[in-house]
């Protein structure tokens, strides 16, 4: 699709969205003032902004072009093959199989269905091979990567084969079947809709600072701020897939993601739900990332290898506030569980830092402003001098 397409594309999604957004709410007046010419400049400008991002995201097979998204769903995952799992397990151990208890280990991976009795024997055989590689609160992933590195066969080379054989390993024994469809965006309609209006009649769930149709904050500037920076983008749930209106006005968990193409380095702000989010949401949290750095290490032939850190641990240096950014930067406080993650392959020492977020877009004249969605002069709060003063 050429540019100028993707605008009009663009500007239709606004347009629709901000028509889904109130129809359900009779506090309207703020959508009421938005304009063509705020419409077309974020559209442009988001365009022009995502333009990496589209590139990478449309390479995937559940890219869905209209609405500028990749939308993971049960067709797109499955649950773990444990044939497969046991199989990449005897190749990967393969130089180590002559020593003793070598296939009872791997039966604790790649045999859920054990008995208790057969289970703990695995486990002993894993702690005779390797004593530090097994604690019950460790990821199975983790032992298994520890067994090997126990054993003398981990290779960290980068694109070494031990890492390519391990990376479809962990995706495998990982794996999750879903049944709800996850929306992976760069469409500015969708970072504009991120939180739903508020006194919305039907319940005010998922509403934030960031609701369009408000303002008691000056936050939800943030709304057009990340739509027109280079390196955001929303993942989301619905309460109906089924009904279009309800990506723009009825979101029921979302997040903010930061990725540059090719970097290896992920950023995952705070998860928000109906609830509120943060707090009883961890998991939900977790199997987003998890599905968002398959799909992206998947795009760009690399192995699934990632490490991930708080982002407000020594790594939040990593990211930085975009300039001009009137959005809440939540993954700043940590109390909200926001993430960073390098893929394996990331030249950690080198790699850029995100910018997240940028200027947000009066919604009346639609030039660059940093707090609200009203500039000072359509706002009427500019004050005029005459030239001599």
């Amino acid at each position: 699709m050429e540019m100028e397409q993707i605008i009009e594309q663009a500007e239709q999604n606004i347009k629709q969205a901000i028509d889904d957004y109130g129809l359900h709410t009779k506090q309207t007046e703020v959508l009421e003032d938005i304009t063509d010419k705020f419409i077309h400049a974020l559209a442009v400008d988001s365009s022009y902004a995502k333009q990496e991002l589209r590139e990478l995201f449309s390479k995937s097979p559940a890219w869905d072009e209209k609405i500028d998204a990749i939308v993971i769903n049960g067709t797109r995952t499955r649950n773990t093959d444990y044939v497969r799992v046991r199989d990449l397990a005897y190749k990967i151990l393969y130089p180590v199989l002559y020593r003793n208890g070598i296939r009872s280990a791997i039966e604790f991976f790649a045999d859920p269905e054990q008995s208790d009795e057969i289970r703990q024997q695995s486990i002993m055989s894993i702690k005779s091979l390797a004593p530090k590689a097994y604690t019950p609160t460790k990821k199975l992933s983790r032992v298994f990567k520890a067994l090997c590195t126990a054993l003398g066969v981990a290779d960290e080379t980068a694109g070494s084969e031990f890492q390519r054989l391990y990376a479809q390993f962990a995706d495998e024994l990982n794996a999750k079947k879903i049944n709800f469809k996850l929306y992976v965006s760069i469409n500015p309609a969708h970072f504009l809709t991120m939180s739903n209006p508020k006194n919305d009649i039907r319940g005010n769930t998922l509403t934030s600072c960031h609701s369009l149709n408000s303002t008691s904050y000056d936050y939800n500037n943030g709304c057009s701020g990340y739509a027109r920076d280079e390196v955001s983008f929303i993942v989301f749930t619905v309460a109906d897939p089924g009904n279009p209106e309800t990506l723009n006005n009825r979101k029921t968990t979302r997040q903010i993601f930061a990725y540059r193409p090719g970097s290896g380095l992920l950023m995952q702000s705070r998860m928000y739900n109906t609830s509120g989010g943060t707090h009883g949401v961890q998991e939900d949290s977790k199997l987003y990332r998890d599905l968002v750095q398959r799909e992206i290490s998947f795009l760009e032939n690399a192995p699934n290898l990632w490490k991930t850190f708080s982002s407000t641990s020594e790594k939040s240096d990593y990211v930085d506030i975009g300039e001009g950014f009137g959005g809440y930067a939540d993954w700043e406080y940590p109390d909200f569980d926001g993430h960073i993650s390098f893929r394996n392959d990331c030249d950690v020492e080198n790699v850029a830092s995100l910018e997240v977020g940028t200027y947000g877009l009066c919604i009346v004249c639609g030039n660059e402003t940093q707090k609200g969605l009203y500039c000072y002069r359509c706002e009427g709060k500019e004050e005029f001098t005459c030239d001599c003063c």
